[in-house]
């Protein structure tokens, strides 16, 4: 990143992207950008001061580039690209035909963090969670850290945190399009390796060796998850264990988990000696185990363990990451962003452990084509776990369509009498007729644009929720 003073992202409003761009302002850049829609992460970043064109036509958006371009000195400039932007938009075009220096995300990324002290987070699942609570450990410490989160941070509003004198970056180590092969961390987590991205990678066993290069990668000390294995990958362990002499022969581990006041409870073996009695800040077995993750990583950052198991509490949680929105007697509300089989079966299993006994609705929109395609039974099989169903047309993301894959062909492998197929337009008619008790709305697409409207219309009517008889 020497010499860079002016940086332009096509695809700004991306989760990833949008955190190294605050970043690289913040750092003193000009930062401008392009996102085909606007929203409220994007109406974030223009309000700290940077030119956005979203929601424009083509036209608009090359001419903003081109503003843009005319502005910044011939040298010192760096277009950051999403994949999920076209190879022909004009934008793109344009900016190659200028000369600019050009770079992926997840390039980028890689030279942020090049011969810099490195955490790094890979994982089908648990990325952005343990990313997080890792950044807040690391940043109670001295120095504080930086870090890029590929979610809200609830208490900061931001995605990316940053410490002038920090010593340690926290990253994710993202799967998709083999991005976290750009990365050299100096120790990691792997968190899962449950199949996914199979257009990119073609088979399960493609997706592994990716992942093993990604641990061959790590100069320092790689920690596994219980379940995951990895041919030819050895590391330290952690997860969660009903023996204690299986848990003292692992890097951390969890056991006597329980509910209490609320809050997920147990007894901890970290740093070498029991923790009994820490709390866990967010709900579901899977969440306890990221946490692990984070307490690991940031042991081998020198963080002092216990302090760390103290500090859990006070983490208050990432956007659209089992995110209560209505947690009364009456009724509960809970967005998640699960996306994947694995995800959803986690997420509902949390709604379950915290809230015994209650029936839970769920609305499920579906990310890609292909990840419907490849997980066709075992996304009906997670589905059937609810107790009312509405399944979401497909979200394509950067898809284009594929034949006989859709909502539709999802619907008939949900093996559940409680079902329905809706638009977005038909939520509230839909839940009008069937009040929910606990309501869930799950996906990664653009789902999270009910939440808000979902969130007022319920709080406007108690008896929106079911009544109690």
């Amino acid at each position: 990143m020497t010499g860079i003073t002016h940086c332009y992202f096509i695809g700004i409003g991306g989760i990833g992207m949008s955190a190294i761009a605050r970043y690289l302002h913040a750092e003193g850049l000009a930062v401008a950008g392009y996102d085909r829609t606007d929203s409220s992460l994007v109406a974030s970043l223009k309000s700290a001061g940077m030119s956005i064109s979203a929601g424009a036509s083509e036209a608009e958006a090359l001419a903003h580039f081109n503003r843009w371009l005319n502005a910044a000195p011939q040298e010192g400039t760096l277009v950051v690209r999403t994949p999920a932007v076209p190879n022909d938009f004009p934008v793109l075009v344009r900016a190659r035909e200028s000369g600019c220096r050009m770079g992926k995300r997840s390039e980028v990324l890689g030279w942020l963090t090049e011969n810099k002290p490195t955490l790094a987070v890979a994982g089908t699942h648990g990325k952005t969670t343990t990313s997080a609570l890792l950044a807040h450990l690391m940043n109670e410490q001295t120095s504080g850290c930086r870090a890029f989160i590929g979610g809200i941070l609830v208490g900061t509003q931001s995605n990316a945190v940053w410490s002038p004198n920090a010593e340690w970056t926290v990253v994710e180590a993202d799967e998709f399009d083999r991005s976290f092969l750009h990365l050299h961390p100096t120790h990691a987590a792997i968190t899962s390796t449950d199949p996914d991205h199979l257009d990119v990678y073609g088979d399960i066993a493609s997706f592994h060796e990716g992942f093993k290069a990604f641990a061959e990668r790590v100069s320092g000390t790689l920690f596994l998850e219980a379940d995951v294995h990895i041919k030819g990958v050895n590391s330290m362990r952690y997860g969660v264990t009903a023996s204690s002499s299986t848990a003292e022969a692992w890097q951390a581990a969890a056991t006597a988990l329980h509910i209490e006041k609320g809050w997920l409870t147990g007894d901890v073996w970290a740093g070498g000696r029991w923790h009994e009695g820490v709390r866990f800040p967010l709900a579901g077995i899977h969440n306890v185990k990221n946490a692990l993750a984070a307490v690991c990583l940031a042991e081998a950052a020198g963080a002092d363990v216990e302090g760390c198991l103290k500090q859990l509490g006070t983490f208050q949680g990432i956007e659209r990451r089992f995110a209560y929105h209505i947690r009364a007697d009456h009724g509960i509300y809970i967005d998640d962003y699960a996306h994947h089989p694995v995800e959803l079966e986690a997420a509902i299993a949390a709604a379950r452990l915290h809230h015994p006994g209650r029936k839970i609705t769920g609305i499920f929109q579906p990310h890609l084509f292909s990840r419907t395609r490849d997980n066709l039974v075992e996304f009906g099989r997670a589905l059937a776990q609810l107790d009312r169903v509405f399944l979401l047309p497909v979200y394509p993301a950067r898809e284009a369509p594929i034949t006989g894959i859709d909502s539709q062909a999802l619907f008939e492998n949900i093996p559940h009498p409680h079902k329905y197929l809706i638009e977005s337009h038909q939520i509230f008619d839909n839940l009008k007729e069937f009040p929910p008790d606990v309501l869930m709305t799950l996906g990664a697409g653009d789902i999270d644009r009910c939440v808000q409207p979902l969130t007022h219309w319920l709080k406007e009517d108690p008896h929106r929720f079911k009544v109690d008889t």
